[in-house]
């Protein structure tokens, strides 16, 4: 398999000049180098360290160490020790820029000590020679004028091997935060921030400050221009516009995956390429890796309270319902953990350039998740443990239901809707009495917000409204097959708000989270096609306008109906909808036709792949409740 490295040039510049190739009299400087799984931080390293063999920079050495479960503190300084005595020897310390005899023979004693005590690690008398002779260790290196750059790779594992903060106490002081000013450069490479790994120090700085942070994200535009450029030289050739949007829905921006993507299409042998088919037979990385970012983002937390998880966060930005005030800046925290990426305005971001125009940014800068498909993933696989979001999604969808309500009702009622509702729902007049003195306390008024009856009741009540108004409100729920299925679903909200607006969110198992989550995002998905279809009746569908529909057969509507089963058209104003379904409406009329989930998945084409493109399907069957054709892709 050809190897295929795309310099991370950011964090690359910032690594040559500040601990690889610094410039003489600079001591240098410690980083922490972060990212998810499959982001590239190993590999950097590994051709940086490389770089600087080949240049062959006098007096300085590269040590690269790896945490092991097991692991004792004195272990892993004797086992870097030992490397350092192989590495720099006594010959090695006799041509150091500045000669000193006394220090070259205190070193070569350390080494000694440390070669004649393998094995008695554990032994009290060993830690304390131990202490001493590490403590000076690195000083003396640095009056000889040695060098040194040391890299811990698998740092995530620092906080279950050393426990009692000794070993980030000892770090902590060879830094330049530390006592002494050393001629050293340490680099911890994890998958979480180091101020979550490392035991905060008791004074002073703690050891986020000596170890500032560097995280590495995904693939720029640039990077993933020269990454597909790389497809010239593969007998496959360079892919075609819809083989690079259909990888980079999946892989987004991610090396690891962009990577395993390249060398499945690699084995393929010049057969012909089908993403989609990769995806589903062999796409099990793909997964795996997403399952590993969610497990770290529920560990990672953007404040110090850790009360607020890296995922909830990511849910609240990319799926919503947003609540917090702070969003904004707790975002910033996901791009500084490496856990979304950014690009100005003026540039594509990841979903235009897998070709889907679904997501928009309003700010300066535009946050992205590491893929597109990424955010299916959390949606179906890792939202359901997110109670705060639960909570969230279930209060809009309230709020929604109360706007619904009141719209129809002043609609039909105009000045007298009020009324009507305090005729409907005869209780909780002193609810609402108190809600109102409570309101004008808090110039509730001065921000326009309308309190009604509205405010005070429970999703029992608002069927209750629907029921009685039912002609009114139909059009608002036409995805339900019927009133009885929106009562069921109405009753499981009130299940988990009651009526003096409990939650009880706690008490569901992960299949009551998922359904009510589900009913969720139907309720809000029907009043989204009630505003398309209030649309549709003022001002007419773009089909409608830009083309004529097809002649109807003599027998009606429903003999029409019939009559397009098995004909294959062209599906038009492709999107994707909260649920994963694709729908969209047939060339040439004003009827739609949507592709359910299930069945996009199983052909390995999540409904984010397909959105916002044109595409030819097969009609199987026509859905009367929800007025639209089923289908198939053709």
């Amino acid at each position: 398999m050809s190897e295929l490295y795309i310099e991370r040039k950011e964090v690359s510049q910032i690594l040559r000049k500040k601990v690889f190739f610094v410039e003489e009299g600079d001591y240098g400087k410690c980083y922490s180098l972060i990212g998810p799984n499959g982001i590239g931080k190993t590999t950097l390293i590994r051709h940086l360290s490389d770089e600087l063999e080949r240049a062959a920079k006098p007096h300085t050495y590269y040590f690269n160490t790896v945490l092991e479960a097991g692991t004792s503190f004195w272990q892993f300084w004797t086992v870097l020790i030992l490397k350092f005595s192989d590495t720099i020897g006594e010959e090695e310390l006799r041509d150091a820029p500045v000669p000193n005899d006394r220090l070259v023979e205190k070193i070569l004693k350390s080494y000694q000590f440390f070669e004649e005590n393998i094995g008695h690690q554990d032994d009290v008398v060993f830690k304390m020679n131990a202490t001493r002779e590490l403590s000076s260790l690195f000083e003396y290196y640095t009056k000889l004028g040695i060098r040194m750059i040391l890299t811990i790779d698998e740092f995530d594992r620092a906080q279950a091997i050393f426990k009692d903060g000794q070993f980030f106490q000892r770090l902590f002081g060879l830094t330049p935060k530390g006592a002494n000013r050393l001629n050293l450069s340490i680099i911890t490479i994890s998958r979480r921030s180091v101020s979550t790994i490392a035991h905060h120090m008791q004074e002073g700085s703690n050891f986020q400050d000596a170890f500032p942070a560097l995280a590495l994200k995904g693939f720029s535009n640039e990077e993933l221009e020269e990454y597909f450029n790389f497809y010239r030289d593969m007998p496959c050739g360079l892919l075609e516009e819809k083989e690079r949007q259909q990888i980079l829905c999946l892989c987004g921006r991610s090396p690891g995956l962009l990577m395993q993507m390249r060398d499945e299409i690699e084995n393929l042998d010049g057969s012909p390429v089908d993403i989609g088919w990769i995806f589903r037979e062999r796409g099990a990385f793909i997964k795996t890796a997403y399952e590993r970012m969610c497990t770290l983002m529920r560990t990672e937390y953007v404040n110090q309270s850790k009360t607020r998880s890296s995922m909830g966060i990511f849910i609240e930005k990319f799926i919503g319902p947003a609540y917090s005030e702070k969003l904004n800046e707790w975002v910033e925290k996901l791009y500084d953990y490496g856990f979304v990426t950014r690009v100005e305005k003026s540039e594509k971001n990841v979903f235009e350039l897998a070709g889907l125009t679904d997501y928009r940014d309003k700010g300066e800068l535009v946050y992205e998740p590491i893929s597109p498909y990424f955010v299916d993933f959390v949606k179906d696989f890792a939202v359901l443990d997110e109670l705060d979001s639960l909570a969230a999604m279930l209060e809009q969808t309230e709020r929604s239901i109360r706007d619904v309500l009141m719209r129809a009702l002043s609609k039909e009622y105009s000045e007298e809707w009020e009324t009507v509702l305090g005729q409907d729902v005869q209780r909780k007049d002193d609810y609402l009495e108190n809600l109102r003195r409570i309101a004008t306390e808090n110039e509730a008024d001065q921000r326009n917000i309308i309190i009604s009856k509205l405010n005070v009741l429970a999703f029992n009540d608002y069927f209750q409204i629907i029921h009685k108004h039912w002609d009114i409100m139909k059009k608002y729920f036409s995805l339900y097959s019927s009133l009885d299925e929106l009562k069921q679903d109405m009753y499981s909200l009130n299940n988990c708000r009651n009526t003096s607006a409990h939650l009880n969110l706690e008490i569901l198992n992960e299949s009551g989270r998922h359904d009510l989550r589900k009913i969720c995002e139907f309720i809000l998905e029907n009043f989204k096609c009630a505003g398309g279809q209030q649309m549709a009746e003022t001002s007419g569908t773009a089909a409608e306008a830009s083309a004529e529909k097809p002649s109807q057969p003599a027998g009606g509507t429903g003999a029409w109906h019939e009559s397009m089963i098995g004909q294959t058209v062209t599906l038009t104003q492709t999107e994707a909808t909260t649920t994963g379904v694709l729908r969209g409406v047939i060339a040439g009329t004003s009827h739609g036709a949507s592709l359910s989930k299930k069945y996009l998945l199983g052909r390995g084409t999540p409904a984010r792949m397909l959105a916002g493109k044109d595409l030819r399907i097969r009609l199987t069957r026509w859905d009367e409740n929800a007025q639209k054709f089923n289908a198939e892709l053709g």
